[in-house]
């Protein structure tokens, strides 16, 4: 049977155009299938890029990349009731992430892998996907084609994992992200930018929000979990309008989008590959909270360049059923590294008393310790009565303590 490519990739997000980059400078015959009609066309994300993997990929990309501000400040905004607590930190000069319009910045990386050669079909809809004669057959809404091998970068959906019957819809592991531009006057120098992370703002979900200031916009928006959405205090529809509102920013929304986005964490990945497919990115479920940092475009790109060098291996020995050699280069990456060492703090920030009871019992603390009155007591005894009164016992919280500084 003959074949269209030596490989087809599903998706001409970061991680599929860094498959393909990858796949053609090691001279591979490569096809992109993207829906929509440019990439970038149907990605939301929360607009940060931690650049190491994008620097590996292009050297040159901070001097030529469509990147929007150095994230120099984070700021950290918890919400309980009519009570707030705050903090920020800040490190001028600090080139290590930066604001991104995707939209803007996945035009660019397309274009970059289409003058080294790469074929992206634009508008093309894959609508099933089967095993024939030793490879894959994609059939999309411009014709049917085939491949040894294909690789899924088709974000969370993953349609070719999906449609060979690999994967499951779990409502408690995928995140509605919302996000909306804003324009607005950012009042910071150009060697600046600050990325806002805000809980408890909007009730009953569980997730939270952010606000990146790009050069003369704002993104804003919101990733909850799917199956906190009916305990919310304003409809799925409603929810960034919500926000933004209640965050007091105004300005005209220039887009608004809607994703779904993984949220499995190391444990509970999905499968990464199987005979005559890799998945990569999203649709591998690729995403790290660890508190600190929300990342899922670094481990995008990564994953993508390391698909690419896998596919060259399996195009060479001519054995499409020996894919696990993607997983053994992800391993001795810092894709699965990185996602392993976030696990613990990933597990506790997924708990129910983590973002909300925790906060309500610092906040509450704060303010027994900002009160004066004749009953005052130390700080542990008001920690010890706090906790009491949600229910949390000493040894418990020194244990989520303890899984907290992993």
């Amino acid at each position: 049977m003959s074949f269209d490519a030596d490989v087809i990739i599903v998706g001409g997000g970061l991680s599929g155009l860094s498959a393909g980059i990858t796949a053609i400078k090691e001279g591979l015959n490569v096809i992109l299938l993207e829906r929509g009609e440019y990439s970038g066309a149907k990605n939301v994300s929360g607009g940060r890029m931690y650049i190491h993997a994008l620097q590996k990929l292009i050297p040159d990309a901070l001097e030529r990349a469509p990147l929007e501000r150095p994230i120099t400040k984070e700021t950290y905004e918890f919400y309980c009731k009519n009570k707030k607590l705050t903090f920020s930190f800040e490190e001028k000069d600090k080139k290590n992430s930066y604001s991104v319009l995707r939209a803007k910045f996945d035009r660019w990386l397309a274009s970059e892998a289409e003058s080294l050669g790469l074929l992206i079909s634009y508008s093309t809809l894959v609508t099933n996907a089967y095993r024939e004669n030793g490879g894959i057959t994609l059939e999309t809404n411009r014709g049917t084609l085939r491949a040894p091998l294909a690789i899924d970068a088709s974000g969370v959906t993953s349609v070719v994992f999906r449609y060979l019957g690999l994967r499951n819809f779990t409502p408690d592991k995928w995140m509605l992200g919302v996000k909306e531009i804003i324009k607005t006057n950012v009042n910071l120098p150009e060697s600046e930018g600050e990325a806002r992370t805000i809980v408890g703002l909007i009730s009953g979900v569980k997730g939270g929000g952010f606000v990146y200031t790009n050069k003369d916009t704002l993104s804003v928006g919101m990733a909850v979990t799917f199956d906190s959405l009916p305990k919310s205090e304003v409809p799925a529809k409603d929810l960034v309008e919500s926000f933004r509102e209640k965050l007091g920013i105004e300005g005209e929304v220039l887009e608004y989008s809607a994703h779904a986005i993984p949220y499995y964490g190391f444990k509970n990945l999905q499968q990464l590959y199987a005979d005559n497919l890799i998945a990569v990115g999203d649709s591998a479920g690729f995403l790290i909270n660890d508190g600190f940092t929300i990342r899922g475009m670094d481990l995008a790109i990564a994953s993508g360049m390391i698909a690419g060098l896998a596919a060259k291996k399996i195009v060479e020995m001519r054995d499409f059923t020996k894919t696990s050699i993607y997983y053994d280069m992800l391993k001795e990456s810092f894709v699965l590294k990185h996602l392993e060492l976030a696990y613990s703090r990933f597990e506790l920030i997924n708990k129910g008393t983590t973002l909300n009871i925790y906060t309500e019992v610092l906040c509450d603390l704060l303010s027994d310790m900002f009160t004066v009155t004749e009953d005052r007591k130390t700080l542990i005894e008001y920690a010890l009565l706090r906790l009491k009164e949600k229910g949390i016992s000493l040894t418990q919280a020194i244990r989520d303590m303890i899984s907290a500084v992993k």
